[in-house]
């Protein structure tokens, strides 16, 4: 897998309306990010994407949204709905992710 592709993929998509992640390397690329902007170490790896979700909005329910890119971000991880397994190269991804976010 050529991870950049799919953290690019990401934020070209915050630039536009109705262009959702189709994927769940996009979603947990796009989980690796979010980790960084928020300034949150690397999380674990879960079974799941909806759980890794979950843990996601757990640890920033009471953190403000750092900025408008953050919070597109987060709108395009919400609206990403299949439930598909976070395989071990699928969590090198977030990771990655995480690693090269500014």
């Amino acid at each position: 897998m050529v991870f950049y592709i799919n953290k690019q993929a990401v934020e070209i998509k915050t630039r536009f309306e109705n262009a959702p992640l189709t994927s769940p390397n996009e979603a947990c690329a796009a989980m690796g990010m979010l980790y960084k902007i928020y300034g949150l170490p690397v999380p674990e790896k879960k079974e799941m994407v909806s759980e890794m979700k979950k843990e996601f909005h757990e640890s920033v329910e009471k953190l403000p949204v750092p900025s408008e890119y953050a919070a597109k971000i987060i709108s395009l991880l919400d609206e990403y709905y299949k439930d598909d397994r976070v395989t071990d190269e699928i969590y090198e991804l977030l990771k990655y992710s995480y690693e090269e976010q500014r």
